[in-house]
């Protein structure tokens, strides 16, 4: 066996327990988990290729397209992360039209954690600027949710001061793109027109996906969640790299 082989089967087996406890210990990150899988059987099929390539020319083929497809596929994720790293920030308009505020999950009745950081930051743009732009809450109800994410997010911020005839819901979008498909269409209906000044309110690693999918016009609000909850956030920018990349592609 060679060095090279041997350095793979040794990076193989932590990838591979790490995959394990993401998986199903600490199941929020299991996304970031499959990829630990992923790599972790990549590195193997190496060292076998490599062991079979002393034998068999095809073997020595396949090793060299895997290492073309591994150092391809390295190339495209940094060049997503980073506009998806670059992309995580506020960027709030001078005179905005309009704000959209994108739904993630709801627990019962409750704004999960996610969707609560995106409430917390809207409502402090909402308390700085004295404009009564509308405020549209995009996002339907998933299976194990008692309300749509749009009817949640409505109630938090009328228990929060702001006044419910600014609140227009958005009860049937899915995805990312039909949230911004049937937001733009609930505006335009109130007469903020394509490329107006839209604040979108989104996590931090959304921001960069949302504004691509809106468009002209599109700014940014990024909501944060709380530095303990680091192996959740790194978990969503992994991710959120692939989505992207779909969204491009699709």
């Amino acid at each position: 066996m060679g060095t090279g082989e041997k350095a793979c089967y040794i990076l193989a087996v932590p990838l591979f327990l790490l995959g394990a406890a993401m998986r199903f210990i600490y199941t929020a990150v299991r996304f970031t988990g499959f990829l630990c899988w992923c790599a972790a059987a990549a590195l193997v099929l190496l060292a076998l290729l490599g062991r079979w390539g002393r034998r068999w020319s095809w073997a020595r083929r396949c090793r060299r397209i895997l290492l073309a497809l591994a150092l391809l596929g390295t190339l495209l994720f940094t060049g997503l992360e980073a506009c998806v790293v670059s992309g995580a920030r506020t960027d709030w308009p001078e005179s905005p039209e309009a704000m959209v505020i994108l739904g993630a999950g709801v627990n019962g009745t409750e704004p999960s954690l996610s969707l609560l950081s995106r409430l917390e930051a809207a409502l402090y743009y909402i308390g700085q600027d004295p404009a009564r732009f509308p405020i549209v809450v995009t996002g339907s109800q998933g299976p194990n949710e008692a309300v749509s994410e749009a009817a949640c997010m409505a109630q938090w911020l009328v228990e929060h001061n702001v006044d419910p005839e600014r609140i227009v819901l958005e009860e049937q979008a899915d995805t990312t793109k039909e949230n911004v498909a049937f937001s733009q269409a609930l505006l335009a209906e109130r007469g903020v027109d394509r490329g107006a000044a839209v604040a979108i309110v989104s996590s931090d690693y959304h921001l960069c996906r949302a504004r691509w999918l809106w468009g002209d016009g599109a700014y940014a609000v990024a909501a944060y969640l709380p530095g303990r909850f680091w192996p959740l956030t790194l978990n969503y920018y992994v991710r959120e790299a692939f989505a992207l990349a779909a969204a491009i592609v699709f």
